[in-house]
């Protein structure tokens, strides 16, 4: 009896706690995405039993997942800029699909109640509060990151195409992923190591998509860089001024707050501004989530989407990071093509102990065998199995890749990034193969240098030309082996019969370009017969070095007469001992496309060159010490705009013959009327001659911030170019073919640069702008008629807006 008693209690017991223990078991999945486009929507809320406590937001990917105690029966959906959707829960609760269709009226507009924006009291506690929540403010951290971006293409037409031809049925047209692990140290020393990288249609991929490729990792720094255009943050401050805040929503998560805020340029505001929502979370007042989008769309539109999450150590931390980039009439009109990239970041640590000397000198670097990962590495590192347009995708791709060699497209890319042109085993070399100046007129010839096809580690190879003014050959040939790849460490020997400009910067870390009109401008040339050897490396990290050793027969192509010698033409012979330095301090390198690619200068760039002559030594004529310095910086202003100075000077200390003076300093030219950075634009090529020198060119460009009438958006840039010399050490009497001035008195010149007043549309990507500029010279040496000290210039441009 007693047994059967105990029995009928558990019995009841179970009864009364079955509903409970049923209802503990509720577990409501699914996704939210937009009816139209059935895009997934990030961050939008879900409340259940219209009980706003019971609540959560999608993911970044509009996924959700919520478990209940207590019954659920209904939900409420609803995103800023859409319509609510309300639906009863029934017995099925999983993998379900919420799609919300677009309003018209996208965003609430404000009403004006008594006392201030409750949105902008919000936004004031985000801005006191962004420095202790940024997380690159934290002393240390480390984090792993999978990084997954598709391509595919928008529009009717080109999928149809496509499909008939069955290329890419049901896949994306691209597809690459990867797997980094960060480490960072404050105030500024990140590294982060590319662990693995995969891409359709290639074996040996040289590059790979990161967390940070299109977006900041945070969403705190004053200014977000879109697309080489800064945008305002609108947690920045004085954002309120800006900016238009609403509050739409009130959100609940366990004890906490979070508002969604919408955030819009206010009227009559100009400066580069975004839109999208903020969710703040009254933890901290923190960012749990953003959206964002530039408020004037371009040829290509881009939206960011960031998610975040609490840490334990109490820090709220980037989880997901999304972006969507859209060139909405390429590759022709009426189409399309949808970039998306999604990063997850899991496996943080946060104020662990990490020695930054440790660190590599490139930021961002490829580990080797990151290429040869296999299927079960990926699949244990992916945060979400592969779907089968993925699948697909690596299917089709890496057959199309394999049978048209994209390995070998990418080895072009990376060549043609430094001016060169693979064929087999050879690079043609740009530089040496298209030449045109003023004195030589068009060089017909070629430049050829083995590649590591043939040698890993040395480079052999020369050039030829013939000059269609001069009527005179010239040729060369270089050895170049390299030491280190890491150190940069390389050592060479060189041969030249070539001509040289007179007075040229004699720093040997040239910046490649595939035009510079100053070279085409340049006039007055000497012919050297030159045997040099070369050493090159980086030491101390963000410094690099060249020295060498040059011997150098020069004949001059003027005349003159130099002091002790025969009035005709003077030859000499100058050796000299060259050592170069450039200090680029904390300079942020990536290791991409099979080379090291500067990608920011954050302070100052130094460059340093002492030439010591050495007269006596190998027939040397000369016995000089010779220095240069350059100092140059970009830096932005929050709405002011782009800054750039450079500072440069130079000294001699013995006579010297004309060619090894300083000149060549003006770019003023009847034939070639376009603005030329780092010149005095109102000066002509030789107009002074100096054995010591200073000059200063500042520059800023106001962007699009100080005039905007619809889509006429001219960039508006000041110029103040500053120039003194003297020649101390004459010693040669007046030329015989040509004149020069001393600018011992201050050369002064202002300029007016206008961009963007003409805008052609680029392969519906982009546009091509052009402007023109205006330099008056004043100052010691001002002419009298003031057409005379006016110079006029065209500018060309390329922007996305």
């Amino acid at each position: 009896m007693e047994l059967q008693m105990c029995c009928k209690k558990y019995l009841l017991l179970l009864c009364v706690l079955f509903p409970v223990l049923l209802f503990g078991q509720v577990r409501i999945s699914g996704k939210v995405t937009d009816e139209a486009t059935k895009e997934p929507l990030a961050f939008a809320s879900i409340i259940f039993n219209n009980d706003p406590k019971q609540g959560i937001t999608t993911d970044i990917n509009g996924n959700f997942l919520y478990n209940s105690s207590k019954p659920v029966t209904m939900l409420k959906c609803s995103y800023v800029g859409y319509q609510d959707v309300v639906m009863p829960v029934g017995s099925n609760t999983q993998n379900i699909t919420i799609a919300l269709q677009f309003s018209a009226n996208e965003l609430n507009e404000v009403v004006i109640t008594p006392g201030e924006n409750p949105a902008n009291r919000i936004i004031r506690k985000v801005i006191a509060n962004k420095d202790a929540n940024n997380p690159e403010n934290l002393s240390s951290f480390s984090y792993r990151c999978y990084n997954k971006v598709t391509f595919d293409l928008k529009g009717q037409k080109l999928k149809d195409s496509i499909e008939a031809k069955n290329i890419l049925k049901d896949g994306h047209i691209f597809m690459m992923e990867s797997v980094t692990e960060r480490r960072y140290v404050s105030p500024d020393n990140s590294e982060e190591v590319v662990l693995a990288t995969k891409v359709s249609g290639f074996r040996n991929p040289s590059f790979a998509s990161l967390a940070t490729d299109m977006q900041p990792f945070s969403f705190y720094d004053d200014n977000i860089p879109f697309l080489n255009v800064n945008y305002l943050n609108p947690v920045s401050r004085g954002s309120l001024n800006k900016y238009r805040f609403t509050l739409q929503d009130t959100l609940y998560a366990d004890r906490d707050t979070v508002y969604v805020i919408s955030y819009k340029p206010l009227p009559r505001k100009n400066f580069e501004g975004l839109t999208g929502l903020l969710y703040i979370n009254t933890n901290k007042y923190a960012i749990q989530n953003v959206t964002a989008t530039p408020y004037e769309k371009g040829k290509i539109d881009l939206r960011i989407q960031q998610q975040y999450v609490y840490t334990p150590e109490g820090y709220w931390f980037p989880q997901q990071l999304d972006y969507a980039m859209e060139l909405n009439n390429y590759p022709e009109p009426g189409s399309g093509m949808m970039v998306q990239g999604k990063s997850y970041i899991d496996s943080v640590a946060i104020n662990t102990p990490i020695n930054k000397k440790d660190f590599r000198v490139e930021s961002v670097w490829i580990k080797e065998g990151a290429a040869q990962k296999d299927s079960i590495y990926w699949a244990n590192v992916r945060n979400t199995p592969l779907e089968s347009s993925d699948i697909t995708t690596y299917r089709v791709i890496d057959s199309i890749g394999q049978k048209n060699n994209f390995d070998g497209l990418l080895t072009l890319m990376e060549k043609m990034v430094k001016g060169r042109v693979p064929v087999k085993f050879l690079d043609i070399d740009i530089g040496k193969t298209l030449v045109y100046n003023k004195y030589e007129g068009f060089r017909l010839g070629l430049g050829a240098y083995t590649n590591e096809r043939l040698f890993d580690k040395v480079e052999l190879g020369g050039f030829f030309g013939y000059g269609t003014k001069d009527y005179e050959w010239k040729y060369g040939a270089s050895l170049n082996y390299e030491l280190s790849k890491q150190h940069e460490f390389t050592v060479g020997l060189k041969y030249q019969d070539n001509i040289v400009e007179v007075g040229e910067h004699t720093f040997k870390f040239p910046e490649f370009s595939y035009y510079d009109f100053r070279n085409v401008i340049a006039s007055r040339f000497d012919r050297i017969r030159e045997e040099s050897f070369t050493t090159a490396f980086r030491a101390l990290r963000y410094t690099k070095w060249n020295v060498s050793l040059s011997h150098a027969k020069v004949t001059p192509k003027y005349e003159y007469t130099f002091t002790g010698t025969n009035p005709q033409t003077f030859r000499y012979t100058n050796t000299s001992l060259g050592v170069s330095m450039r200090f680029a301090y904390k300079e942020k390198i990536v290791q991409s496309f099979g080379q090291r690619v500067t990608t920011d200068l954050p302070y100052p760039v130094l460059y340093v060159n002492y030439t010591r002559g050495l007269g006596g030594f190998i027939e040397g004529d000369f016995n000089y010490n010779k220095i240069e310095a350059i100092v140059q910086h970009t830096f932005f202003t929050k709405n002011f705009g782009n800054s750039t100075f450079r500072a440069e000077a130079g000294y001699i200390d013995k006579p010297l013959p004309y060619g090894l003076l300083f000149t060549g300093e003006g770019s003023y030219d009847n034939d070639v009327k376009v603005i030329i950075k780092n010149t005095f634009q109102t000066m002509t090529p030789y107009e002074f001659l100096s054995d010591r020198y200073v000059n200063l060119f500042t520059t800023h460009n106001f962007g699009g911030l100080l005039f905007k009438a619809g889509s006429f958006q001219p960039h508006v840039s000041i110029h103040n170019n500053i120039g003194w010399g003297s020649l101390e050490n004459t010693a040669f009497q007046n030329p015989q073919n040509f004149d020069y001035k001393i600018k011992d008195k201050l050369y002064l010149e202002t300029g007016l640069q206008l961009d963007h007043l003409l805008k052609m549309n680029y392969l519906n990507i982009g546009y091509l702008g052009f402007g023109a500029g205006a330099f008056y010279r004043y100052g010691g040496y001002a002419y009298d008629s003031f057409n005379d000290n006016l110079a006029l210039k065209l500018t060309a441009t390329f922007s996305i807006k």
